[in-house]
């Protein structure tokens, strides 16, 4: 027989737990009378959606690469901002200096956590690895500013753009195919690391395919100086082409110390490996004209180009002190994937982290306008891949950004067949 006093107990318990109950509701998601439901980052009654950028405000990385890409970030949004929003809402960020460094990234992207419905640009492969767990735990988006091609099996992380081991096929593409130079003798120095290890392999895929004359594989440590031990081993292999898996300040130093060692071959730099900012510097700047760069999209006032007149207008605007950089252009093309995403996610009704992803997963073309060759995603790694082609640029002080196209837009044999 049930006793008053067993009904009294069971009806307390409840009423303990309700409370719990509803606070988990409440973190997790909420709904407004509309019916749109919304998680982390999301405030309905005020209608902001809170994204998150993680990028080296400050270091060696900064200047060169991280603060143009989220000024292009940055200034993609403040014009959807000030054009009605996505579907009435405002776009607003919370920024963070991870100063390029995982363990700090891990640091900051667990501070914001909570407060943001994805992560709009997240610099680095090391750094942005060192959190791709954490955001899977979190059903997290992470727009990720770097090619890795590691990113295409990553669930969660968004890659825009021609991968970086496809990069490095496509240049020795243009060496064998289009320039009809047959095995070339031919070398790579690169960053030993994550970002390095994409350039490596996609090196050693080149040299099967294209039947290169490999005389050296040479790396080096991400916080080395002086180059020089590896600059003399480049010379004693005779290598005519090196690639180039760097970042800006080695790139410099690599090539500085290569002039003063007579050394003086044909330098084809990965994309991150270059940036204007070298060009400011005299000496270099005669040194470094003669590189190729490996990468895609619209030269810089090429207003041919429908996206490339509203990026200048945009540019002027919001971020008056920002010098011509092809950073900057590709924080802003990036936003156009962020915008895909939260925009079919907004029109599904579902402003969640999981309505974000499915919206990803079904996107499946997105036109950049031009800035980037249109991004085409799917659920697999080959399908994860938005492009495959690249531009040979040549090093030009000339030119707005620092470099002029020397090639076509084109994708390689090896590119074309490559798997992830």
């Amino acid at each position: 027989m049930v006793t008053k006093r067993f009904l009294f107990a069971c009806i307390l318990i409840l009423l303990a737990g309700l409370p719990i109950l509803a606070g988990c509701a409440g973190s997790s998601t909420s709904s407004s009378s509309g019916g749109l439901k919304a998680g982390p980052g999301v405030d309905l009654n005020k209608k902001t959606i809170t994204l998150g950028i993680l990028s080296p405000y400050s270091g060696p990385v900064a200047g060169p690469v991280g603060i143009p890409i989220a000024n292009g970030v940055k200034a993609f949004f403040y014009h959807v901002n000030d054009h009605g929003g996505i579907n009435g809402f405002k776009v607003q960020f919370i920024e963070q200096d991870t100063q390029y460094s995982p363990q700090l990234e891990v640091q900051k992207y667990n501070q914001i956590r909570n407060q943001v419905l994805m992560i709009a640009d997240s610099l680095g492969t090391q750094p942005t690895f060192a959190i791709k767990d954490l955001a899977a735990a979190d059903h997290m988006l992470v727009s990720a500013a770097t090619l890795s091609s590691a990113l295409a099996r990553e669930k969660y992380l968004i890659l825009v753009g021609t991968p970086y081991r496809l990069q490095v096929e496509n240049a020795f593409d243009y060496v064998v195919n289009k320039l009809g130079v047959k095995n070339p003798a031919t070398a790579i120095i690169y960053q030993n690391d994550d970002y390095g290890q994409d350039g490596l392999t996609g090196y050693r895929e080149a040299v099967s395919v294209y039947h290169l004359h490999d005389v050296a594989q040479v790396s080096f440590a991400v916080n080395d100086t002086d180059f020089t031990a590896q600059v003399a081993q480049l010379k004693a292999s005779g290598a005519k082409y090196v690639f180039m898996t760097t970042l800006p300040t080695a790139t410099a130093t690599i090539i500085a110390t290569a002039y003063k060692l007579g050394y003086n071959p044909q330098w084809i730099l990965q994309s991150p490996a270059f940036s204007i900012q070298l060009l400011a510097v005299p000496a270099l700047k005669p040194l470094i004209s003669r590189a190729w760069v490996v990468s895609q999209g619209a030269a810089w006032g090429d207003t041919s180009v429908p996206g490339m007149a509203q990026m200048l207008q945009d540019q002027a605007k919001y971020f008056p002190k920002q010098q011509p950089d092809g950073y900057f252009e590709f924080g802003y093309a990036e936003s156009y994937v962020t915008y895909a995403i939260l925009k079919k996610a907004m029109d599904n009704g579902d402003l969640t982290r999981d309505g974000l992803f499915r919206a990803f997963e079904s996107l499946q073309s997105v036109d950049m306008g031009g800035l980037l060759p249109p991004a085409h995603y799917g659920s697999t790694p080959d399908q994860r891949v938005p492009t495959r082609d690249s531009v040979i640029y040549q090093v030009d002080a000339t030119q707005p950004a620092g470099v002029k196209p020397i090639s076509s837009d084109f994708t390689g044999v090896a590119a074309q067949q490559s798997h992830f």
